[in-house]
C-alpha cells in the first residue's frame, strides 16, 4: 500500500511562505530619500511695509495682531498735512494715528524731534514710523509736562509697539517714559572711535655730570 505524502509536503511549502511574508512585512516599505540629502527651505514673508503706509491698512494689521482700537473720527486731509487721521480709543485712553506722505514730511510738519519729550499740550506718547505718528494718551494742558502713565497704560501701549516695530520700524519716540524700542545700535561717534591719546610722560630731568675737583 502507497502512502501519498504530498500532504506534508503542501504544509511545508505553505509554512516557508508564510515565513518569508512575516519577513517582508516586518521589514517595511523603504521611503526614497530626497534628491541630495537636501529639504526645501521655508520662506517666512518679510511683514515690513514701504512708505507710504496707508492707517486703513495699519489699522487692520493691528487688529489682526490683537490690538483693539475702537475708532470714533476718521478725516482726510483736503490739503497739506497730514494726508488722513485716524482719532479712537485704545484701553480706555485717546490715541491717535496720522499718515503724512513721507516719513521727511512727518518730522517736517509734526515738528518730530525724538530729543525733545513731550511738553504742555502734547500726549505722554508719540511714536513716529516710517510716515506714521501714533499719539497716545490725553493732552495735558495744565501741566509742563505730562505726568507719568499709570503702569496699565504703560503696558498698553509696549503692547501696542511690540506689534508696530516689526512693520514700521525702526521706531523713535518721544516718551514721558521712554518706551524700550528695537532700535538699531548707534553708530560710535568719531572721537569714541579714535585711539585713545596716550598720557604725556614727563620729561627726565637732565643728568648732571659732577665736575672733577681741583687737587691744590
Amino acid at each position: 500500500m502507497r502512502v501519498s505524502n504530498r500532504g506534508p509536503h503542501v504544509s511545508v511549502t505553505v509554512a516557508g511562505l508564510a515565513f518569508v511574508l512575516v519577513i517582508t512585512a516586518c521589514g517595511g516599505s523603504t521611503t526614497t530619500p530626497p534628491p541630495n540629502g537636501s529639504v526645501a527651505p521655508v520662506v517666512t514673508p518679510d511683514p515690513h511695509l514701504r512708505e507710504p503706509v496707508s492707517v486703513d491698512a495699519l489699522y487692520r494689521l493691528v487688529a489682526k495682531a490683537g490690538i483693539r482700537i475702537t475708532p470714533n473720527t476718521a478725516s482726510t486731509g483736503a490739503k497739506g498735512e497730514p494726508v488722513k487721521r485716524i482719532v479712537g480709543t485704545y484701553d480706555d485712553w485717546p490715541i491717535v494715528i496720522s499718515q503724512y506722505t513721507t516719513g521727511l514730511a512727518l518730522r517736517r510738519e509734526a515738528k518730530f524731534d525724538p530729543k525733545v519729550p513731550p511738553t504742555r499740550g502734547e500726549a505722554p506718547y508719540i511714536v513716529q514710523g516710517l510716515n506714521i505718528l501714533i499719539e497716545y494718551g490725553p493732552r495735558i494742558t495744565n501741566e509742563r509736562t505730562p505726568p507719568p502713565p499709570p503702569d496699565d497704560k504703560q503696558a498698553a501701549m509696549l503692547a501696542l509697539v511690540t506689534v508696530l516695530d516689526p512693520l514700521l520700524g525702526p521706531l523713535a519716540q518721544r516718551s514721558v517714559v521712554p518706551l524700550p524700542l528695537a532700535t538699531p545700535a548707534a553708530s560710535p561717534s568719531p572721537s569714541a572711535s579714535r585711539s585713545p591719546v596716550p598720557s604725556k610722560k614727563p620729561k627726565p630731568s637732565p643728568k648732571v655730570t659732577p665736575k672733577p675737583s681741583r687737587k691744590t
